[in-house]
This record gives structure tokens, sequence and C-alpha cells, in this order.
């Protein structure tokens, strides 16, 4: 009867990170670039009891032989599912859409005090005053995060310039004060071939954790996409890939789940209790 409560309540507690994991997606659900998540359970450490001790008593049976006692589920992953999402046209100049998967723009966030190269397929940037050079400026996300070009460093834009058009190779050109046409720089997109392993930190953005300790490179993780093969879209936005309806659909059968367990908690307790009154 412990054993049945122990179970429960084990699971109790795996259902939640579920239940986390859908709150969020569908708080996300109009949050440009979002990336839902998933998570997916199994079974815990269990007990098998055999109690047949003549194997012609097995002769016709359809089921396994003894008792299998389970511990409950476990998350197993919470997945990172990186689907498209669909495009809005904003038609703004500094807007940009991502159209394959798995493609990320690469930002230069402050964590720690410290830079950190992170990324996000947010593609909506700004222009704000470039701290290392009064006068110009930089393009950066809504978090004030900067964005990152070919080259690794911040793009930066000069004073008064307009007019923003992206080139096929992903190089950025704008019209400066003059009316001449300028390069600002090449947007280069990194792409991660090992997706389930980024961390979702400071808001939209990703970061991996620490590849040394996984034994890992760079290299192993991440590719540099070529000018001539990005796919980007200017004056367009990626939206949210959460599913609002499949989503409530999972919150409700998880509830459900939720409620069958805590039913059974309920339930192993007075039978428990019923057992000690009889001891009495």
């Amino acid at each position: 009867m412990y054993g049945s409560v122990l179970s429960s309540a084990n699971t109790l507690g795996q259902l939640q990170h579920k239940l986390n994991g859908i709150s969020s997606n569908l708080a996300n659900s109009n949050t440009t670039g979002y990336k839902r998540t998933e998570t997916t359970f199994s079974d815990m450490l269990y007990q098998q009891t055999n109690n047949l001790q003549d194997e012609r008593n097995e002769a016709g049976r359809l089921t396994p032989a003894g008792l299998r006692t389970g511990a409950g589920a476990g998350v197993a992953q919470t997945a990172l599912r990186m689907e498209q999402g669909a495009l809005k046209n904003t038609g703004r100049e500094l807007d940009f859409a991502i159209t394959e998967k798995d493609q990320f723009f690469q930002v230069e966030s402050m964590t720690g005090g410290e830079p950190e190269t992170q990324y996000t397929r947010d593609g909506s940037f700004y222009l704000s005053e470039n701290p290392e050079e009064p006068g110009g400026w930089t393009l950066v996300n809504n978090q004030g995060d900067y964005l990152l070009g070919a080259d690794g460093e911040r793009m930066e834009v000069p004073a008064g310039a307009s007019d923003f058009s992206l080139q096929e190779d992903g190089t950025l050109n704008a019209v400066n004060q003059a009316g001449e046409e300028i390069e600002i720089g090449q947007m280069e997109l990194a792409e991660v071939t090992k997706p389930q392993l980024l961390d979702r930190v400071n808001g939209n953005n990703y970061a991996f954790p620490d590849l040394g300790e996984l034994g890992l490179e760079e290299d192993d993780v991440l590719e540099f996409v070529p000018g001539a093969e990005e796919a980007l879209k200017q004056g367009s936005l990626e939206q949210s890939n959460v599913d609002v309806g499949q989503a409530m659909t999972d919150m409700m059968m998880t509830q459900r789940q939720y409620s069958f367990n805590a039913r059974a908690i309920s339930q192993g307790d007075q039978m428990m209790g019923l057992i000690n009154s009889l001891r009495g």
C-alpha cells in the first residue's frame, strides 16, 4: 500500500514539470521566434517478483509471469522543438525572419558582467547609441543585446544611415547622409547541430552549457552558415511555433493525470488508516 502512495507521489512531482512547460509555451504563444518545449516521461525503477515455481504452470499464459511493482514515472527529456513558425509581414526594415530551422542570429549579451555569445530566433532589431563611438549606432534586440556580424563583432551603423536593405549574400546595406549606399556588414547565422543542448536564458535567447564538461567543442555543436545560404527575409518576423489548441489539450490531459494520482494518494492513505484501525 505504501508503495502505491510513493509511486503516485513521485509521478505528481514529475507531472508538475510538464505543467510548467505547457504553461511556459502558452505564455509565449505570441513571442517572436519562440520555440516550444515538450516533456516526455519514462518508467522509474520497478521491482519484479516471480511467483511461479513450476514452468508447467506457465503453459498457455498470455501475460508476464510474476508481479511487477513500479515506482512511478519520471521526466525523461524536456526537448526543444524547432519546427518553423509562421511568418508575419511587418514591412519594417530592421525586422528579419529566419526561414530555416536550427539557424540562429548571434547576439552579444552581458552575463555576470562579462560578454557572452547567445543565440536567438527573434529578428526584431533596433538602432542604439554606440557606447564605443559617440554619434554612431549599433544594432540591438529588444533586450539590448548586440547583433554580431560575420566577423564576430558588433554590427555598427554610421550616424544618419537609413533605408536599410538586405542583399542575397546576407550583407546589410544602408544609405548614408550623403545619399550613398554603404555596407553595414554581413549578418552571419549560426546553425546549431545539437539544439537539444541549448539552454533558454535571458528571455528568448539560448546559450550552450560548458561544452568542455560534456567533452565537446564548438565545432561539434555549431556551424556557421555561408552568406549565400542564409535563409533571411527582410520585413518579416517568425512567430512562435506553439499550437495553442494542442497545448490546451495537453494541459487538460496532464491535469487529469495529476488529479488521478492525487486521488490515488488520498485513497491509499485512507486504506492505510483502515488497516491501522483493524490492527488496533
